[in-house]
């Protein structure tokens, strides 16, 4: 298979980036830096020519042009949407940054629209899956302390997006989902998070290697059960 991840230089990017690979699929990861992602070229280095890594900032769609044009006419199985900023999580409505919500936005919703848009024909002819890492704090059902503006709003129209991404691409046999981590110790998630990241990437592989035609449109936790809008 042909897996792209965005955001792959860290955290959970990086470990599905190195679990895709070490089972043999052929990986296209992207970060904004490449250069100055240490742990991802070590990863390249190592993995025998199945992880390419290109730069990608998917806020620029001039980049993003480029590297649909580096993937070419190449079917692509797997899209993996990781790429992502957290906003101040404290923000309440007297300290709300609008600078800041168009950055997480910009990022988190269109960042992955723009990606998905791109390589919409590569996933067409692999009748691929589209996976958007999103949050539970995307979730207006599950908002029970409110804070955290920016990000908090940026998921919720991420998820959106999957929903309608996932009613274009079920026309030729893909899948689209919107998918929960779960509360892992990466950067964004900090060192108090309860889950660390191999657990995490065994529980994510697993859940996208099962997904089926009828599970798109959907908003999951890693975990395998149905989370609400």
């Amino acid at each position: 298979m042909r897996v792209v991840v965005t955001g792959a230089n860290r955290g959970l990017g990086l470990g599905l980036a190195g679990a895709y690979a070490a089972r043999g699929d052929e990986v296209w990861a992207t970060a904004r830096a490449p250069g100055d992602a240490r742990a991802l070229q070590a990863l390249a280095k190592s993995a025998g020519g199945r992880v390419q890594v290109h730069a990608l900032d998917v806020r620029d769609d001039a980049q993003v042009s480029a590297f649909a044009a580096a993937v070419g006419d190449a079917s692509v199985d797997i899209l993996v949407n990781n790429a992502g900023v957290a906003g101040t999580w404290s923000t309440s409505l007297a300290t709300f940054d609008a600078a800041e919500a168009l950055r997480c936005f910009d990022t988190n919703a269109l960042g992955a629209i723009r990606v998905t848009r791109a390589l919409l024909p590569n996933l067409r002819a692999a009748r691929g899956k589209v996976i958007n890492m999103t949050s539970l704090m995307g979730s207006i059902a599950d908002n029970g302390s409110g804070r955290g503006y920016a990000y908090r709003m940026s998921k919720a129209a991420l998820n959106m997006a999957t929903r309608n991404i996932a009613h274009e691409v079920k026309g030729f046999g893909g899948i689209a989902v919107a998918l929960h981590p779960g509360w892992v110790k990466t950067q964004m998630g900090g060192e108090g998070a309860p889950e660390e990241i191999a657990d995490a990437i065994a529980r994510i592989t697993k859940l996208i290697g099962r997904l089926q035609p009828d599970d798109g449109g959907r908003f999951w936790h890693a975990k395998g059960n149905e989370l609400p809008w």
